[in-house]
């Protein structure tokens, strides 16, 4: 399989504030036969304060490669595996080409024991053996690499909005995302790490007059878990807008998958990366939108019907259960008719503001609320003969996690 290579540059400035230029090869596989796609990432290390952080930057060029334009289409997967298997061995050691991370023998800052109920909208989740914070790319590429090598269950949260995390916690490392960045790059069109606030990102694109995610103001959620799930409201979806995602693996290599190369097929409350393997989490998105003068207007109409009509102020994961489909009433109409509003199991209750809310009282556990969403499930079909199916996603104890996982 014909590939291409890049030259990547670079500088590291550690703690002492000496900078160092290197150089790395990056593998870029030609899908349309004609033009290679090389990606320029200019990654600089900078020290605030006590503090060390990193401003990641990215590029797209297409250069016309005379000897590639016989080179058959390259699968998506293809180029993950491909892309992987160079960082092993093109880059010399581990670390180095395809993870743009630390090194293989630095471990990363670790703390112990930190409750998930902290980071979980719901309140609810025990301990974590091990908790760590990511606030760029290479950073987090550093970590999934030193789980990855040293066989640690890992799990990627957002903003803990769309899981249910075990009483007992979880019995490896959970990684929370805070690759919290907003680019404009052209009229319209941003680029956003995916652990950014998505409701703050859908008003600032609002405010500018550009239309296509008003709704997203009333979803407590990261870009990185709206892109997952391909979060919607009011006839619009995350789906309509977004051009491109910028991936890592599991093993600390990335990956940028467009829209123009046919590479995000999107359906409702469903992504590629919910089923793709290899893609350990979503790094960042570029989204495009288009010029509406209303566009702050609707946004303020879809936020002020959300507060109407929702539990906004209760301890909930946002809607529970996906709608059933053409032809059946949503969810929560489905819950309501099977006459479940305010049914509880605990301290866990169907909210009577919502039906598809599932509410925390306050000393919810775990049990209780997977023990409510099965007697809602059970009851609706009993009832009605709809088979509802979840949007949350459990986290069980122990877990190895083997597709994305970039949780809202």
């Amino acid at each position: 399989m014909a590939a291409g290579f890049a030259m990547y540059r670079g500088c590291w400035a550690g703690p002492s504030s000496n900078v160092v230029d290197y150089s790395i090869l990056f593998y870029s596989p030609v899908s349309d036969g004609k033009r290679l796609n090389v990606l320029t990432r200019k990654l600089s290390w900078r020290v605030r304060g006590k503090r060390e952080r990193v401003r990641y930057k990215e590029e797209t060029r297409a250069w016309n490669v005379a000897a590639c334009s016989s080179v058959p289409h390259v699968k998506q997967e293809e180029r993950l595996s491909s892309s992987s298997q160079l960082g092993r061995d093109e880059g010399g050691k581990k670390g180095e080409a395809g993870g743009l991370g630390e090194d293989d023998d630095d471990v990363p800052s670790f703390s112990h024991g930190k409750l998930l109920s902290e980071i979980s909208s719901w309140g609810i989740g025990g301990p974590a053996k091990l908790y760590l914070e990511v606030h760029d790319p290479p950073q987090l590429a550093s970590a999934l690499r030193y789980c990855q090598n040293h066989n640690i269950p890992w799990f990627v949260v957002g903003k803990g909005s769309n899981c249910l995390f075990d009483d007992r916690g979880f019995d490896g490392c959970i990684i929370l995302n805070r690759i919290n960045f907003v680019e404009v790059l052209d009229s319209g069109i941003y680029r956003v790490g995916s652990g950014h606030a998505f409701n703050i990102f859908g008003m600032l694109c609002s405010c500018d007059g550009f239309s296509g995610l008003e709704f997203a103001s009333g979803i407590p959620g990261t870009v990185g878990g709206a892109i997952f799930m391909n979060a919607g409201a009011d006839g619009q979806e995350t789906a309509d807008v977004l051009q491109s995602v910028e991936i890592v693996t599991s093993s600390g290599d990335w990956c940028t998958l467009s829209k123009e190369r046919e590479e995000l097929a999107y359906s409702y409350r469903t992504s590629p990366f919910q089923k793709m393997k290899h893609v350990a989490a979503i790094v960042a998105a570029t989204f495009q939108l288009t010029p509406c003068p209303n566009a702050r207007q609707r946004q303020k109409l879809f936020l002020d019907r959300r507060r109407r009509t929702q539990p906004v102020a209760e301890r909930s994961a946002g809607c529970v259960f996906r709608n059933p489909g053409t032809g059946c009433e949503s969810a929560g109409a489905l819950i309501d008719a099977a006459g479940l509003k305010g049914m509880s199991i605990g301290a866990a209750r169907v909210s009577e503001k919502h039906a598809n809310f599932l509410v925390n009282d306050g000393a919810a556990r775990s049990q209780d609320m997977q023990a409510l969403i099965a007697l809602v499930k059970k009851q609706v079909y009993e009832k009605l003969g709809v088979q509802l199916q979840e949007e949350v996603q459990y986290v069980p104890c122990s877990s190895w996690v083997d597709t994305a996982s970039v949780l809202f």
